[in-house]
């Protein structure tokens, strides 16, 4: 399994990207709660709402959605604290998805690695270089 962050998630809807050639076979592709909600207020903000909320739901519907449960919760918040220690701060978005990704021990597949980076052993794919 691999997480697909937002980034991802836009250039496959904007046909920049196919994940083809990027999984394993039978490999599944998940997306989190959080991300879900990130590109349904994109849609949302957008020209045409109705034209980009039916094309998200059409890749929703290829993807497996993963919560921010309590076991997430309880990650985000030691991430936090470690990462106030150190004097580096992450979205709390960003860190709650990162948060679900170490959960389920899969990688994340982000362009935005300089950011995510901050997390420790967060794995981290970027298909879009």
């Amino acid at each position: 399994m691999k997480i697909l962050d937002s980034d991802h998630c836009i250039a496959i809807l904007r046909g920049q990207l196919s994940p083809q050639g990027h999984l394993l076979p039978a490999e599944e592709l998940a997306i989190t709660t959080i991300s879900i909600g990130e590109l349904t207020h994109g849609a949302y903000k957008s020209a045409n709402p109705a034209k980009n909320l039916a094309r998200l739901d059409v890749l929703l519907a290829t993807l497996t959605p993963l919560p921010f449960d309590g076991q997430a919760a309880y990650r985000y918040g030691q991430l936090k604290a470690e990462l106030e220690r150190k004097g580096m701060r992450l979205d709390d978005l960003d860190l709650q998805i990162a948060s679900i990704a170490l959960q389920h021990g899969v990688p994340l597949v982000t362009h935005n690695q300089v950011h995510f980076r901050r997390v420790s052993n967060l794995l981290l794919e970027d298909w879009l270089t």
